[in-house]
């Protein structure tokens, strides 16, 4: 059986591949055994149609640069450099690119745990 599988690519300093796997996820483990998930609270509004309180989100910075790093460990391994976390957060230098990462951290995390299967 051969499983084929879509790149994930992000353009940072040049274009990188992300891939989440196992080793990604003790890559993570390892700097923080504790790590949340890529969002954080900020707060809670009420929703004007329904009166319910809803939490409000925004990305969790040191999170989302973590998960990058790991994610980004096999394509630079293989290019033979060594990525430290203040590394990759330097190549996040505009707004843009946070979105940018986390959109392409979300899609690899979606099919590492098969949520991008879902529906099909």
């Amino acid at each position: 059986m051969s499983i084929v599988k879509t790149p994930i690519f992000l353009d940072l300093d040049r274009r990188r591949e992300l891939v989440f796997d196992l080793n990604t996820e003790r890559l993570i483990q390892g700097v923080n055994a504790e790590i949340g998930g890529l969002w954080t609270k900020i707060g809670e509004r009420e929703n004007p149609k329904t009166g319910k309180l809803e939490e409000l989100c925004d990305v969790n910075l040191d999170n989302l640069r973590t998960y990058l790093w790991a994610c980004l460990y096999r394509d630079a391994h293989a290019k033979g450099e060594l990525l430290t976390l203040e590394d990759v957060g330097a190549f996040i230098d505009r707004r843009k690119k946070v979105t940018l990462a986390y959109l392409a951290v979300r899609k690899a995390l979606d099919i590492y745990y098969g949520r991008d299967q879902e529906g099909k």
